[in-house]
């Protein structure tokens, strides 16, 4: 009799740690707000933080330093 519960107890324990799976919230994977790396590709970029303009090789290099890029060229005379 125990050899036949055993397989009963094993599909039970399944069936209910599935369902309990499907109603948790998935959390989400944390993002990094700044990228851990940036390429050495020149495509300049004018960036903005706290009102200050400033000129980045790339956008990736303006995000590493929490800059918000404002457009795909060099600022107007700023650097």
């Amino acid at each position: 009799m125990k050899i036949s519960a055993l397989p009963a107890i094993g599909f039970v324990t399944i069936f209910l740690t599935t369902g309990c799976m499907e109603n948790m919230p998935h959390p989400e994977r944390p993002r990094p707000e700044r990228p851990m790396a940036c390429t050495q590709e020149y495509a300049p970029v004018c960036a903005v933080k706290r009102g200050k303009r400033k000129t980045f090789s790339n956008a990736c290099m303006a995000r590493a330093e929490r800059y918000t890029v404002i457009s795909g060229q060099a600022c107007n005379g700023t650097q």
